[in-house]
């Protein structure tokens, strides 16, 4: 692996988990609604719609499936190849990221925005759990497609779909009523780390190349 990319995944990995902390910090200081999130909740209120509200239900309700599915395929797939390196990474980037993210609800403990959720809710609300999980899926997608071409055109349609997909879960969370936007956010930063802090460590027990000729 390139010295480069190393510094490259070093510093996308420290200035996610600083912005992270530094926001974590933020909302248990507060011990409430953010000025961001009243700013962002007014905004989204404006926007609220039966139709909007149906096509964002419908969205929670498949992502859920889409994702565990791509996880169970994925590691099927990885297995039956023999991959196991492959799969190690599979499972530590999206499944494990997932089960740490609902520890780190448990630390936080930031209740709901309310009881009035468009969908069924529980647990606690910081970070939101569906976006850490589309967050995590499509950035391991996004490597194993992108890795080593990143300037192909299809990477690059890649990175605009996982964008999006990330920014329709998390805006789908606000608008069912279910986090507060500072809690999406904060998904987006964890989902971000945890992936970042995972490359590094691939990258860390990469074996090294043997030594040239003389």
């Amino acid at each position: 692996m390139k010295r480069g990319t190393r510094l490259l995944t070093l510093t996308a990995w420290l200035t996610t988990t600083a912005l992270l902390g530094a926001l974590t910090w933020r909302v248990e200081s507060a011990h409430g609604r953010l000025p961001f999130d009243v700013l962002v909740a007014h905004w989204v209120a404006a926007l609220q719609s039966q139709t909007l509200t149906t096509l964002m239900r419908g969205f929670h309700e498949a992502q859920g499936k889409v994702v565990t599915a791509l996880i169970v395929l994925g590691l099927l797939v990885l297995a039956w190849r023999r991959q196991w390196r492959d799969v190690a990474t599979l499972f530590a980037m999206v499944p494990l990221g997932m089960l740490a993210n609902s520890g780190f609800k448990l630390l936080v403990g930031r209740p709901r925005p309310g009881p009035l959720a468009a969908v069924e809710t529980h647990g606690f609300s910081y970070p939101s759990g569906h976006t850490v999980a589309i967050t995590l899926m499509c950035g391991y997608l996004l490597l194993r497609i992108c890795r080593g071409n990143s300037r192909r055109p299809w990477c690059m349609l890649a990175v605009a779909g996982a964008l999006g997909l990330v920014a329709t879960a998390a805006f789908s969370r606000v608008v069912l009523g279910a986090h507060h936007p500072s809690d999406v956010v904060a998904s987006v930063l964890f989902g971000v780390s945890w992936l970042g802090m995972c490359l590094m460590a691939e990258q860390w027990l990469e074996p090294s190349p043997p030594p040239a000729a003389a």
